[in-house]
């Protein structure tokens, strides 16, 4: 069977080859800068010189006990394969930090399996650092959208999807260990000894009860859009693990986005979720019944970034122009039949949205393909 590898990336493979507690310490302190331009130029060297004697390392015609020794990542890949050669036909994705550090060992564990004929990418998360809570669990998120974006399609392509965690730094092992449990079929580890063995942690039969999501709908679609609340009686009867809180305003925790992917799917198909300053017409809510299921969970998507624009901008439908995904506009000398005129936006390259905006108020009229809408929105 066809296998995909998560593997989480911490820095052992720069910190094996350090020489001195000195080193480490330059190494560990600045941790969290994300690029050379926040890094003191002691550590920047430091790190580059330590990335030449990995890849000087790796270089070596080493067996597989002695690949294993150069860092985490490659004692639970080569751990997972018992002294077999990789698999080609796998495929690996390194997972790093949003450091430079993070993202030096990334690429240092790509250059070594191209070499070697393996398939490889990196998936750097953006804001995954330790430098603030917040900053983390933004991060987090970004992984979770990247998970849910990603992992699912391998899943049905036949891939046994493995998370590889014996790398990394232990407050993302916690999350990982929750997410795999949604998205993998299996957990490894192998803990730093010389005669440790494998651990494979099954993924665990979860079930997830829609009631309390399904609830909240209207508020959750529209976190997930990005959208703040400022007024916490607003989000008062949401539970508590799912909202988090930072400088007044509140919004998903990490396990309220999990949560909200997880069951999105089976929420957004059944009817159109009402968001403030949108109004359905008939001819939208009928063509919304006849769709598919995969149109229904992208169209309402769609329909909560809007309203979450329009909430933020206070009904300014300008804003809606000015984001590069939608590209709201006017049609030319079309109108409706109070003499409107009618605008349109994409939910894709290929699909959009026909909608007249009045009393402030956009009124949905028509979607699907571009040239259905187009020809007579």
């Amino acid at each position: 069977m066809k296998k995909l590898i998560i593997s989480t990336v911490g820095t052992s493979i720069l910190t094996n080859v350090i020489e001195n507690n000195n080193e480490r310490a330059e190494l560990y302190n600045n941790s969290n800068c994300r690029s050379k331009d926040e890094c003191p130029e002691s550590a920047i060297k430091l790190i580059d010189q330590l990335r030449e004697k990995a890849l000087e390392k790796l270089s070596q015609n080493l067996d597989s006990t002695s690949l294993r020794r150069l860092s985490a990542e490659l004692n639970g890949i080569y751990g997972l394969f018992n002294g077999t050669k990789i698999n080609n036909q796998d495929f690996h994705y390194l997972i790093t930090t949003d450091t430079y550090q993070g993202k030096i060992c990334g690429e240092i564990l790509r250059e070594f399996f191209i070499k070697k004929g393996i398939n490889v990418d990196i998936y750097t998360p953006r804001e995954l650092t330790t430098k603030t809570k917040y900053n983390f669990e933004q991060g987090v998120k970004n992984l979770l959208k990247w998970c849910d974006e990603n992992l699912t399609g391998y899943k049905k392509s036949g891939y046994e999807i493995i998370f590889n965690l014996t790398g990394s730094f232990k407050s993302l092992q916690g999350y990982m260990n929750t997410i795999a449990m949604f998205y993998a079929d299996k957990i490894i580890y192998i803990f730093e000894s010389e005669k440790a063995e494998l651990i494979e942690i099954p993924r665990l039969p979860i079930e997830i009860d829609n009631k309390i999501i399904e609830e909240h709908k209207d508020k959750i679609i529209l976190m997930s859009a990005g959208y703040n609340y400022t007024n916490k009686d607003d989000i008062i009867n949401l539970p508590k693990t799912i909202i988090d809180e930072f400088e007044g305003t509140f919004f998903l925790s990490v396990w309220g986005k999990l949560l909200w992917d997880k069951t999105k799917g089976k929420i957004l198909v059944k009817d159109l979720i009402e968001l403030p300053f949108l109004e359905y017409t008939d001819k939208f809510r009928k063509l919304f019944n006849e769709a598919t299921d995969t149109d229904k969970v992208i169209l309402q998507e769609t329909l909560a970034k809007v309203s979450k624009i329009l909430m933020e901008n206070d009904f300014d439908i300008s804003k809606l122009k000015q984001d590069g995904g939608l590209k709201y506009e006017n049609y030319t000398n079309k109108k409706d039949e109070n003499n409107n005129s009618i605008g349109h936006f994409r939910i894709s390259q290929s699909d959009r949205i026909s909608c007249v905006a009045k009393n402030r108020k956009l009124y949905l009229r028509k979607f699907g393909r571009h040239d259905f809408v187009n020809d007579n929105p």
